[in-house]
């Protein structure tokens, strides 16, 4: 089974047990506040743009990779003429094709990286946010990008988080085997923040840019997501 499938199955065991946590774990894991919950999209949106300097217009067409239950596909659609938004996840998908009432906003499950769906030289951003991170592997994400570099126009906008690696990854080991002992103990979740879906990749910044055909900058963003941008 390839490392996309594996994704692809962990991702719809969560969607069946709480999609909002584990499209946002920034709150609890019991009574999750929805509305806060979907609030924070336009936010996340916003810092995205204001971060990047992309400005989209009414015409723009926009690529959203992993868009999970919809969160910031609500926010951009209003704003642009088109949203293809992709996740692995067809039970995510449900979720977001009945939360989210946008015309112009259509929702398709990833078969791989390629994108078959999108036309050569025929977006103009390419998004992910807090999605690349959760990558089986560094040549997943060398192959998103290079996605992005086949189906963005010209002056098209590459925008995209990751959580590059720390001194915290060189004990990653313990500290997931610490996880799965707390969750072999309690029948409460979230469940599976050991496995390697959830802790996913943690390439360098300077490995990162070098997966990238587009020439990006980078910050940091929030907590621990560093936002790379670069036009094409």
């Amino acid at each position: 089974m390839s490392g996309l499938e594996t994704s692809r199955q962990f991702w719809d065991e969560k969607a069946r047990e709480n999609p909002y946590w584990y499209v946002s774990s920034a709150g609890p894991y019991e009574g999750r506040n929805l509305a806060e919950f979907w609030a924070s999209g336009p936010k996340i949106w916003n810092d995205l743009k204001s971060a990047s300097g992309y400005q989209p217009k009414r015409i723009d067409t926009v690529v959203e990779i992993g868009c999970g239950v919809g969160r910031l596909t609500r926010a951009i659609a209003p704003e642009v003429g088109r949203v293809f938004a992709f996740d692995l996840s067809a039970e995510m998908l449900a979720i977001a094709q009945s939360s989210v009432e946008a015309a112009n906003a259509s929702f398709h499950r990833a078969g791989s990286p390629a994108l078959a769906e999108i036309a050569d030289g025929s977006v103009d951003a390419f998004v992910a946010y807090c999605v690349f991170q959760h990558l089986p592997n560094p040549g997943v994400l060398r192959d998103y990008l290079k996605t992005a570099a086949r189906v963005l126009k010209p002056g098209g906008w590459l925008i995209f988080t990751m959580t590059p690696r720390t001194w915290r990854d060189s004990i990653a080991f313990a500290l997931r085997a610490r996880r799965w002992l707390v969750e072999r103990r309690s029948s409460q979740g979230p469940h599976g923040l050991y496995r390697n879906e959830w802790y996913g990749i943690r390439p360098t910044i300077q490995e990162i840019e070098g997966l990238s055909p587009i020439k990006t900058k980078n910050l940091l963003l929030h907590g621990d997501k560093w936002l790379f941008f670069g036009t094409l």
